[in-house]
């Protein structure tokens, strides 16, 4: 049975009309339209955004992190100059104690197990409370030392992973806008001109989105001069007072979530995913910064879907 069905399969192949090969072999080898291209370019740009704003949230948290270590680095004198005067106050003590016979018991706090100290000093019962508030003090002070220094390696630890990262995104993110800029070629839109556009409003979020129009989309970007698209409304609602992390998902945590009947100009649409958001200027209108090879532009707010919208 096996065997007639592969004759009748091969019998049909046979049968085939020249023309209908001829039609295979130019479908295969045909160039893509101009149409196809775009939508290849709309689809990788999507995706490639999702990496950037990872990128971006990357950012954030390595300048956090040297935020952090920079506050420790400058505790850390200070620390280490108490240990060394708390150091003093302890030799004097161990020196006193040692005239009284006792100092083989004031080493054993210093030496052993520092969740035994609060026990031991206990036991020294020919030291003064004073003497014993101070021991007690100066095992805090190096305990508080060594606590922020383990902090700082850990923080360092994490800042260089982060950068590596970045580093990491950073290649694949220029590898895969190199391939794009091949297909970009293939159809070159003329980008838009915004001589004069027509606004008459007194947002200082509108009327810094306004001035970028034009300006060319470049990751990672936050101005001046060029944009991508979560830098450009954390610019211009830092135009405005506020302060918006550079990172979609990041600003979408910092807004209050408002409905399609609220909005106004100045607040924040956001695209499902959230690889992508907007400024909303009014009419059912956003300006943007959309990826690469494009500039900041005005567009229809419904140029994807929807996640939502918030206000700062």
């Amino acid at each position: 049975m096996r065997t007639r069905r592969l004759a009748a399969a091969f019998a049909a192949a046979v049968l085939l009309p020249a023309s209908a090969a001829v039609l295979t072999a130019s479908e295969a080898t045909a160039e893509p339209t101009p149409e196809e291209v775009e939508s290849d370019i709309e689809e990788r740009n999507a995706e490639l955004e999702l990496v950037i704003e990872d990128y971006n949230a990357k950012q954030e948290e390595l300048e956090d992190a040297e935020d952090l270590i920079g506050e420790i680095e400058a505790q850390l004198p200070e620390l280490q100059a108490a240990v060394d005067a708390s150091n003093e106050a302890v030799a004097q003590i161990a020196a006193a104690a040692h005239t009284g016979g006792e100092f083989a018991m004031v080493n054993s706090i210093l030496a052993g197990d520092p969740e035994d100290f609060t026990d031991r000093l206990m036991m020294l019962q020919n030291i003064s409370d004073a003497e014993n508030a101070q021991l007690q003090a100066h095992l805090d002070e190096v305990d508080e030392l060594e606590t922020r220094q383990a902090e700082l390696e850990a923080l360092q630890s994490d800042a260089d992973a982060i950068l590596n990262d970045l580093e990491e995104q950073q290649n694949d993110i220029e590898d895969e806008i190199d391939e794009l800029e091949v297909l970009l070629d293939q159809v070159t839109p003329d980008p838009p001109t915004y001589d004069n556009p027509d606004y008459n409003g007194d947002s200082a979020v509108v009327d810094f989105a306004y001035a970028q129009l034009g300006e060319p989309y470049s990751y990672g970007a936050d101005g001046p001069g060029s944009w991508d698209c979560s830098g450009l409304v954390q610019g211009a609602w830092g135009n405005a007072g506020v302060s918006l992390s550079h990172n979609v998902e990041m600003q979408w945590n910092e807004t209050v979530r408002i409905s399609y009947e609220q909005l106004e100009p100045g607040d924040i649409v956001f695209y499902s995913g959230l690889g992508h958001d907007g400024i909303y200027i009014g009419d059912g209108q956003i300006i943007h910064a959309p990826h690469t090879g494009d500039v900041v532009r005005i567009a229809d707010m419904d140029i994807m879907s929807i996640a939502g919208y918030g206000r700062p």
